[in-house]
């Protein structure tokens, strides 16, 4: 038996924090440790957390959707799995552009199914895919009759900058990180590419928009 995997969770529900103490305990090879609770990302810096080899984070935290909060920490090498209500497939793409390494719906029986091998599988550095996720690259990656399927964010995305704005503006009126307007004008340039209409750059892309009525002069 390896050594066992430990983990920091951060979300603000008992009834969750019970459930992932349960699962824990009932795995019978002892695999998981918990070594830190929080309500907040606060203390994640310090103590035994600080070392955790995975974060279990909700999506919600004070009410708030903390993508942006994912990214700081996975662009740190921290090592994420995301435990949250939402399953939506545009929320659950936007986690994982932001860092998450698997996404577990708790509306759903994935936790007691999934959480604690996709706990192991990303403290060995790996991805774990639950059908939550399964679904949601279906949805992300699909095409209509030739014409590639956007998420909301996509296409809020892409018309906000082919409108003039730069990733920057666009970031700041989205609310999300630069860095995630990156990933989504990327990824829309992929689902061109699978569609086999090229838009390498930002005139490609106007063009073909344009086409599809996902902007307008």
């Amino acid at each position: 038996m390896g050594p066992t995997v430990t983990i920091a969770v951060i979300d603000d529900q008992d009834v969750v924090l019970t459930g992932i103490k349960t699962w824990v305990a009932e795995d019978a090879r002892h695999r998981v440790e918990i070594v830190h609770t929080g309500l907040d990302f606060a203390d994640l810096d310090t103590g035994a957390a600080a070392t955790a080899d995975v974060l279990v984070v909700d999506l919600r935290v004070d009410g708030e959707l903390v993508f942006d909060r994912i990214a700081a920490l996975a662009g740190k090498g921290r090592k994420i799995v995301v435990f949250s209500q939402h399953g939506e497939p545009d929320v659950i793409h936007q986690a994982e552009l932001a860092g998450a390494r698997a996404y577990i719906t708790k509306d759903s029986n994935e936790g007691r199914t999934h959480l604690i091998e996709a706990i192991l599988t990303v403290a060995a550095g790996g991805r774990y895919t639950t059908p939550s996720q399964a679904g949601a690259m279906l949805a992300a990656n699909g095409t209509l009759d030739g014409t590639p399927r956007f998420s909301d964010q996509e296409l809020r995305t892409m018309r906000l900058w082919l409108g003039g704005l730069t990733r920057a503006g666009v970031a700041r009126q989205m609310g999300i990180s630069e860095h995630t307007v990156k990933q989504y004008l990327e990824r829309a340039r992929e689902k061109y590419s699978r569609a086999g209409r090229e838009v390498q750059t930002r005139v490609d892309l106007y063009r073909e928009a344009r086409r599809d009525g996902i902007v307008t002069d």
